[in-house]
């Protein structure tokens, strides 16, 4: 991987619906066609963040248009795993409005000790839960697994695991955890999905850290998906039966 690495889908965003976020849906989607990317995903909290929008914002996301300044959108959510059971803090029901779904562990919504075979745990039944696409930012220190048999478990399961750009630059031991978790996917050959987790319209797109640590790995590009960004429609529309037709303006859901 020598050539430089700019995602064609950043597919874990945030908006001001978390109120620590400070862009619009609207200026994600500029900030990504400045950038020449073809698909961006809306990824606000599920309710047990504190700051995360009520459940009706993500039951709306019918009114919102499949294609904003030449950007392909997915409407999704980033749920939080609220214990060592891998419970998500929405159901099924509620997931059923999201096109995509990122379930990251997050320390302010969940009370269990943080030992690494609860964490485990809580990874290994998170994969019986077909609706969940991305296992979200898995490098923190505060969150401490058995790394490769639940990496692998994880491929089994056809989740993605997400490397992060914000969680690198901002999260505690993340990038050194990262250094192993990464080596592990590469070895595995588990296929990654490079996200920013943007709260700032002025970071989609944009992932120096990850990049040259995947550089630095010798990371094969065919294991980062959201460079290409049919894979991830094509994921989304597999599971969901939505349709990226730009003729389409708003999205029906048509699974049940």
């Amino acid at each position: 991987m020598t050539e430089q690495l700019q995602i064609s889908a950043d597919v874990h965003t945030h908006t001001v619906a978390s109120t620590h976020g400070y862009s619009t849906i609207n200026e994600n989607a500029a900030a990504a066609r400045a950038l020449g990317m073809k698909l961006l995903a809306v990824t606000d909290h599920g309710p047990a963040m504190p700051d995360s929008p009520h459940v009706w914002h993500f039951h709306n996301y019918k009114i919102l248009p499949r294609e904003i300044d030449g950007i392909k959108m997915l409407y999704g959510v980033e749920v939080n795993i609220i214990d060592e059971f891998g419970t998500l803090d929405m159901d099924e029901h509620e997931l059923s409005f999201c096109e995509w779904v990122v379930a990251s562990y997050h320390t302010q919504c969940v009370k269990f000790e943080r030992k690494s075979e609860l964490v485990s745990q809580g990874y290994r039944m998170l994969c019986d839960n077909p609706l969940v696409d991305v296992i979200g930012h898995p490098t923190t220190a505060m969150f401490p697994f058995d790394y490769e048999p639940i990496l692998k478990l994880f491929k089994e399961a056809g989740k993605l695991v997400e490397i992060n750009e914000s969680s690198l630059k901002w999260k505690q031991g993340a990038l050194e955890n990262a250094k192993t978790v990464y080596a592990l996917c590469k070895k595995h050959e588990i296929p990654i999905v490079l996200n920013t987790d943007a709260h700032y319209a002025g970071l989609i797109g944009k992932t120096p850290i990850a990049a040259q640590l995947l550089q630095e790995i010798g990371f094969p590009r065919r294991l980062i998906v959201n460079l290409d960004p049919d894979y991830i429609m094509d994921m989304a529309q597999r599971k969901r039966q939505i349709s990226f037709d730009s003729d389409e303006k708003n999205f029906t859901k048509e699974s049940s």
